[in-house]
């Protein structure tokens, strides 16, 4: 699957056969939060308000769980709430698409989105 458009990252599903026909829409009142593993499909419709949304990430991962891209010994250790560094990353044969090259903008996923047309998910505007 694609997220990228003109060879950046742009933090969104860009392959014109995708089709959405299957997605769910999960609606969350104000305040909600969603919580769901980094590899699952999710997104999101055009926010249509004039206030922007905000966007907190938490992390979490064993120990020998390496990120693919990013940050040195003592920034991947900083992040520990238990266990002990290891410098054994485990590797399991998943498929992996870098978000190379980068953004061509900063910030947040919301920023980078800015860039795309459209949006991504079709059919899952409509209630169902």
């Amino acid at each position: 699957m694609n997220a990228g458009l003109h060879g950046h990252f742009v933090g969104a599903v860009t392959d014109p056969d995708f089709d959405d026909a299957t997605a769910e829409k999960v609606e969350l009142p104000a305040g909600g939060i969603s919580i769901h593993h980094v590899r699952a499909l999710h997104g999101s419709l055009p926010n249509r308000s004039p206030k922007p949304r905000r966007l907190l990430l938490f992390q979490y991962a064993s120990d020998d769980s390496w990120p693919l891209l990013g940050s040195d010994w003592d920034s991947f250790c900083s992040g520990y709430l238990r266990g002990e560094p290891c410098n054994q990353p485990r590797v399991t044969q998943v498929p992996v698409r870098l978000a190379l090259p980068t953004s061509l903008k900063g910030g947040s996923i919301y920023e980078t989105q800015t860039v795309l047309k459209s949006s991504t998910f079709k059919h899952a505007s409509a209630t169902r």
